[in-house]
């Protein structure tokens, strides 16, 4: 998956992108969970990234199931 698309599913799933920063990384946040993503680097989220975002994504309610099909982890 890369940055673009994974930007893309926290949009279409009600996650806001928080104000930037003086990083590149860019910050989502719904509720109480955020997710950052890498701002520079490869397009492709590594698969240790990927990992930590679907963790953080099945701790808020997420299937994780689901999430790994969609996210390709």
């Amino acid at each position: 998956m890369t940055r673009r698309d994974a930007e893309r599913w926290l949009l279409d799933h009600g996650f806001v992108e928080a104000p930037g920063g003086k990083t590149s990384h860019k910050h989502f946040h719904r509720g109480t969970v955020k997710v950052t993503l890498p701002g520079h680097g490869p397009q492709d989220l590594s698969k240790k990234h990927t990992g930590m975002i679907v963790r953080q994504l099945a701790l808020a309610g997420f299937p994780r199931e689901k999430l790994r099909s969609e996210w390709g982890h």
